[in-house]
């Protein structure tokens, strides 16, 4: 306790002390600048809260500064990127114009128009919009999220022509395949015993209805053979068509063969024109043994009548 009594003593007296500041310059009279050690004690505080504040100001005006110039070159990158995403985008515009006038002349569908979504090319147009809007707004209200989306949108607009094109590449390399693709012969060779339009219910319904195909009536175990190339997409029971088997031709062609027994292709497998694929049998909605040939053109049934003879 006598230690720190005498500290405390010893301070007091320093600041009620008189302390001399004397300013001597290099020509004239020097001068005397007379202060209680309290006074001085603040003028060294002042001093040290005015250079600490002038040195944050300093660091402040520096950030920003520097960050403004940051930003004017972080715009300047951003305009290339915006002018190579425009680019980009007009290119992927072209590319629309010549894969409609490629499928135009190939005969392909979309020849003279693509169908898309409805409200999908004003969709499009707006995301395009949008970004310029983006580019050309402050860095503080850049929406990187937004951004992103319109590049994942450019990406998948890229994919899909990229997939078309290599449809129109599909579709010249085997057009010249386009004979043996079409349905041409009969399934089999038993007689016709019903034909294809509206006819009565075979099971005694009242009402009449509509037959998509040819009943073909013959000895059980007869073959049926495919009436052109394709690719086998089904095989198998199918309800009220029993054991069945459905091929894709390309070219907008596929063929049904129902009511069948001992199928001898499976999905996937690749058939020849004339090959056996099932044998006649009597599967599923029946009144005896026949086949049940249909023929299928862009999505719609048609009369197997007109692929043969």
């Amino acid at each position: 306790m006598e230690v720190m009594g005498k500290k405390a003593n010893a301070i007091n007296r320093f600041l009620s002390d008189r302390v001399d500041i004397i300013i001597m310059p290099r020509a004239g009279a020097s001068k005397k600048i007379k202060l209680t050690g309290l006074a001085f004690v603040l003028l060294i505080m002042a001093w040290c809260i005015v250079t600490l504040g002038a040195l944050w100001l300093w660091s402040k005006a520096y950030d920003y500064h520097l960050t403004k110039a940051d930003n004017k070159i972080m715009r300047v990158k951003m305009q290339l990127i915006s002018d190579e995403l425009e680019r980009g985008r007009k290119y992927l515009s072209l590319t629309q114009t010549t894969e409609q006038q490629m499928r135009q002349m190939l005969g392909m569908p979309g020849g003279k128009f693509i169908n898309l979504p409805k409200g999908l090319q004003a969709q499009k147009q707006k995301e395009d919009d949008r970004a310029k809007q983006l580019f050309g707004s402050d860095l503080k209200e850049f929406d990187t999220e937004e951004f992103e989306k319109y590049i994942d949108s450019m990406q998948e607009t890229a994919e899909e022509r990229l997939a078309s094109f290599q449809e129109i590449a599909w579709y010249f390399a085997n057009r010249k395949e386009g004979l043996n693709s079409t349905p041409s012969i009969r399934p089999s060779s038993s007689r016709i015993s019903s034909g294809y339009g509206y006819r009565r219910d075979p099971f005694g319904r009242p009402t009449g209805r509509m037959h998509k195909g040819l009943d073909f009536a013959g000895k059980p175990d007869s073959p049926i053979v495919s009436t052109a190339d394709g690719v086998v997409r089904h095989t198998g029971w199918v309800n009220g068509y029993g054991q069945a088997v459905l091929i894709d031709h390309g070219f907008g062609y596929s063929t049904l063969y129902a009511h069948a027994t001992g199928i001898k292709v499976k999905s996937g497998e690749v058939v020849k024109r004339g090959q056996i694929i099932a044998f006649m049998g009597t599967t599923g909605r029946s009144t005896g043994t026949h086949l049940h040939y249909e023929v299928w053109k862009d999505g719609q049934p048609v009369n197997p009548r007109n692929y043969f003879k």
